[in-house]
């Protein structure tokens, strides 16, 4: 579940006065598209108030159309996410890169609690693996606590590390929190190799932030994939390891699946395949039914070892279908998981319904169906044996979950 929301909503209602408010006729046409966001809510999702209580909501809502005359619209927006993101699932979600919106020139991933960058455009290259300590004297901690309550694709603690790495970057955002200033660049201070740097930076256009990625190499790059026909999909074909080792970074149609099955079948039979190794991790979902239709078509192959041959790789960005999938391959491929615990909840709320708003055209999206996958209480499909990646291995692109599948099947 998503994390309780008081906290936002009183630092929410600290605000500023902007000197760009909102206009008389933009108030209107906010408060339009908050009382279709209320409508929508209530009525589109399978239990709105599975976490947030009905009067809470109602309250929130009122309170927000009452600022409007005192906030700017990237405050309404925070706003809106925070009440969202209060809804608390992962699958429920304020999208404000729906609208127009610029980034911070860098990509973050945490190492051990720390923040570093692993990807920065060419006037910030030379900031490549320093750990960020604060923006504009907010540390890493501090912010974390603010963001994290309002980002969609929220299911656990890991799923929301994920999400914080990416919208920290997010300019509006930032700006709706008041945290940074429009029109003026933003104090950053990082740790490199014990040396503290302090940078002004301002943000970029979507398009040339989206060119980042890691400035790493990936284990990824090691391996020889084929193209099986299934986008999303890739085979390598580990000759010495008698593995076929599935790379599902994404989720191909149904069809796709279904369609390319025997030639599958028959590339798998040729190689004399006996381990089976698919990799989940980076997947963020898709549907899971496409999922179970992958497994029917390996399923008919006795050449695996099907008592302890197959292995599944998760991470915290195996979300939605993805981490559907894990606890499903557990059950029917009787899979082991290696890695570290999924970003989704196996008892979730899912199946996105999604709108727009009339008027700022933003938009969103509810959950439509739940399912009870594990009938246990708990936040996270947890792997059989954790396998972190340190920051070592991560800069030198070595893959030590892999390795501990491949070690395991040597065994």
């Amino acid at each position: 579940m998503k994390f309780v929301f008081k906290s936002i909503v009183i630092a929410l209602c600290s605000f500023a006065t902007y000197a760009n408010t909102l206009s008389t006729e933009q108030q209107q046409a906010w408060l339009e598209d908050i009382n279709f966001y209320e409508n929508q809510v209530r009525t589109k999702h399978i239990e709105t108030f599975h976490t947030l209580a009905e009067r809470d909501f109602a309250k929130l809502l009122k309170e927000l159309k009452q600022d409007l005359p005192l906030l700017s619209e990237p405050q309404v927006e925070a706003r809106l996410m925070a009440i969202t993101g209060a809804i608390g699932d992962g699958h429920t979600n304020y999208f404000m890169m729906s609208g127009p919106h610029q980034h911070f020139p860098l990509r973050y991933k945490f190492f051990d609690n720390k923040l570093r960058v692993i990807d920065a455009t060419k006037p910030y290259q030379h900031l490549i693996g320093a750990e960020l300590k604060t923006i504009n004297g907010l540390t890493v901690e501090a912010l974390f606590k603010l963001i994290t309550p309002l980002l969609p694709g929220v299911d656990n603690q890991f799923s929301a590390k994920t999400r914080f790495e990416f919208y920290l970057t997010l300019h509006k955002l930032l700006l709706g929190l008041g945290l940074v200033k429009e029109n003026a660049a933003t104090k950053f201070e990082f740790n490199l190799e014990g040396n503290t740097l302090i940078e002004q930076i301002t943000p970029v256009a979507m398009s040339e932030f989206a060119k980042l990625s890691s400035a790493f190499k990936s284990h990824s790059d090691k391996l020889n994939k084929l193209d099986i026909g299934m986008p999303g999909i890739n085979l390598s074909l580990l000759k010495k390891n008698k593995a076929a080792y599935f790379d599902f970074n994404a989720y191909p149609s149904f069809e796709q699946v279904i369609a390319k099955c025997k030639a599958l079948q028959k590339q798998l039979k040729a190689a004399k395949s006996k381990y089976l190794i698919i990799d989940f991790r980076g997947n963020g979902g898709g549907s899971f039914y496409t999922g179970l239709a992958f497994s029917s078509c390996l399923l008919t192959l006795d050449q695996f070892d099907w008592k302890a041959g197959v292995f599944v790789l998760t991470d915290e960005h195996t979300f939605s279908a993805a981490m559907s999938n894990t606890v499903q391959f557990k059950q029917i491929l009787n899979a082991r998981i290696f890695g570290t615990p999924t970003g989704g909840d196996p008892n979730q709320f899912s199946e996105s319904y999604r709108f727009v708003l009339p008027n700022s055209k933003r938009k969103l999206s509810v959950s439509k169906r739940y399912y009870p996958f594990l009938f246990e209480d708990t936040d996270a499909v947890y792997p059989d044996v954790l396998i972190e990646t340190s920051w070592l291995d991560y800069q030198q692109g070595n893959d030590p979950v892999l390795s501990a599948v491949l070690a395991e099947i040597e065994k």
